[in-house]
């Protein structure tokens, strides 16, 4: 067999050529970055938005309220607590009778989603409600007000530990914590000096609960 690194005559072979590399690959652009697209505009040029011309805030910090409980089982046994307390529902709302002229009241029907423990030691989810007066302050003239939509907000949640009671009627410590305002649609026009095309016309949301 012969050898093919080393002849029979004694020489050195000449080192054996490295492939050569492979040639560079072809740099190819990046493709542009979409654009954002302009928000929708009217013939005009101007946009429809929300605008507040009504507020009003409550906040009690302690509230001593006679919750009514109902659909409290028959097998439950006296006396019963109240553990939680909660929304169950949007809280509704009507116009009541105006005693200022700069502004209204809401009469704010509550809906509430109650625990309830008694004296065995078993749990029951039973509903009650609690109503109350919400007033507004008007943020414009009174006759613009009259194309105007309420909306109401609200949070509930016990304020200490309520008192046992050996009825289906509890004197409960609640916070209660309402917000309303009054919304009417206007335009907003395009600025003069305008803005890049790529920064929206309108707030952007800091989070979105439903996908936090």
């Amino acid at each position: 067999m012969k050898n093919v690194l080393f002849p029979s005559c004694g020489c050195r072979p000449y080192p054996r050529p490295r492939p050569a590399c492979p040639p560079p690959r072809e740099e190819r652009p990046c493709p542009p970055c979409p654009e954002a697209p302009e928000p929708l505009s009217s013939c005009c040029g101007g946009f429809l938005m929300q605008r507040i011309i009504a507020v009003g805030r409550l906040h009690r910090r302690r509230k001593c309220a006679a919750l009514c409980l109902d659909g409290l089982p028959s097998q439950a046994q006296p006396p019963f607590t109240v553990v939680e307390v909660s929304l169950r529902a949007l809280p509704s709302w009507e116009e009541m009778p105006r005693r200022c002229p700069q502004g209204l009241a809401l009469l704010v029907q509550l809906p509430l989603q109650v625990r309830v423990r008694d004296g065995c030691g078993r749990t029951y989810t039973v509903s009650s409600a609690i109503e109350e007066e919400l007033p507004l302050r008007f943020e414009c003239p009174q006759n613009e007000c009259w194309r105007g939509q309420p909306f109401v907000q609200a949070a509930v949640r016990l304020a200490g530990r309520a008192c046992p009671c050996g009825g289906c009627q509890c004197d409960v410590p609640l916070e209660v914590l309402l917000e309303g305002y009054i919304l009417a649609p206007c335009t907003l026009g395009r600025p003069s000096n305008g803005c890049p095309p790529s920064r929206p016309w309108y707030p952007q949301p800091i989070f979105d609960p439903y996908n936090d």
